[in-house]
């Protein structure tokens, strides 16, 4: 089925593409199927538009399908297939790449991959429940440490006590004291990325005009929209310094785990990709009581209504080139800045 056939009454000059969203988890996955269930009325507005008029188009009035993507079942509804690939960056590219090749080889490749899930925010930047779309992807820990080898040398040949051990006393002395950066007393450690490391990039640019658009339609729910640099780590961060970190070296306004992986994957298909995020936590000390899941799933299901409720948001820009430079067999068609096949 074709994305025209999807939208029987869409606009002559809007063609809505295939889009994969791709959550971590199922309560995600869960949020976003809610928001595309979006309002049973006939109508559909465009923009401008305040939360009271996410209006669902004629193609969203219709009970969503599994979609079998090998190993993968995702939940469709017209040309929306959301899929739960798992936490982290392995699970999400392994699932979005497979996802990518099943529907290229039914001959209904997607057009445009969009992440979507919670996020924690920077302070100053994005608190909770307000609604990221990223910039920049940014693999925040992907790289290389690089310094002086600080710490005290080998302790000689000897025993220590079961209750010195116990105790903390170390045979050589305390470890060297460390400054709020992680580095050690000459402050000599620096961070390496891919790109300093001849290694590739370490950064995935979504197409400005592409970010631009889900802005202008997010924007309607009503929620404070923040566009900014969407950190993806592996390892969640959990102390003030590794936030400050991040702060000093790249600026985030969110951190997740999956969404520089997820544009990876799709950028190997040729396919545009974005990222979607609703903050649920604070970035620094890990403090689950100031968690607010609920807030942010409720964000994050105001966000897919959103996109279906204006389906321009989906309209995915000039597809990207595959790694080599040319776009695979059946990664579907370019599109212009205008959507136009």
């Amino acid at each position: 089925m074709t994305a025209d056939e999807d939208i029987p009454d869409h606009d002559p000059d809007l063609v809505v593409s295939r889009t994969l969203i791709v959550t971590a988890v199922t309560a995600e996955a869960d949020a976003v199927c809610a928001g595309l269930m979006g309002s049973w009325s006939r109508g559909r507005t465009r923009l401008p538009a305040g939360p009271g008029n996410l209006v669902s188009p004629d193609w969203d009035r219709q009970l969503l399908t599994t979609s079998t993507l090998g190993p993968y079942v995702g939940r469709r509804r017209g040309p929306v297939t959301v899929l739960a690939a798992g936490t982290g960056g392995p699970a999400a590219a392994a699932g979005t790449a497979t996802a990518l090749a099943v529907a290229s080889a039914a001959g209904q490749p997607f057009d445009l991959v969009v992440t979507m899930g919670v996020a924690g925010g920077f302070r100053g930047w994005a608190e909770l429940g307000d609604i990221v779309v990223a910039e920049r992807m940014v693999a925040a820990d992907l790289g290389a440490e690089s310094g002086l080898d600080e710490e005290p040398p080998p302790a000689p040949a000897g025993r220590i006590s079961e209750m010195d051990r116990n105790l903390g006393f170390h045979a050589a002395g305390a470890p060297a004291r460390r400054g709020p950066d992680g580095r050690g007393p000459t402050g000599g450690g620096v961070f390496l990325t891919l790109d300093d490391l001849g290694l590739g990039s370490s950064t995935v640019r979504p197409e400005p005009e592409l970010v631009s658009r889900l802005h202008t339609v997010l924007d309607a729910t009503g929620r404070r929209i923040v566009t900014g640099t969407v950190v993806s780590v592996s390892t969640v961060t959990g102390t003030e310094r590794r936030a400050s970190a991040l702060t000093e070296r790249l600026d985030p306004v969110a951190e997740a785990m999956e969404g520089y992986a997820v544009a990876l994957a799709a950028r190997s298909f040729g396919v545009p990709a974005a990222e979607i995020r609703a903050v649920s936590n604070p970035v620094g000390r890990r403090d689950r009581a100031a968690w607010n899941l609920p807030a942010a799933l409720a964000s994050l299901r105001t966000a897919a209504a959103a996109l279906v409720a204006h389906p321009e948001g989906l309209v995915a820009a000039e597809a990207l080139p595959a790694a080599g430079g040319t776009a695979p067999a059946g990664s579907g068609p370019q599109h212009g800045s205008n959507g136009a096949r």
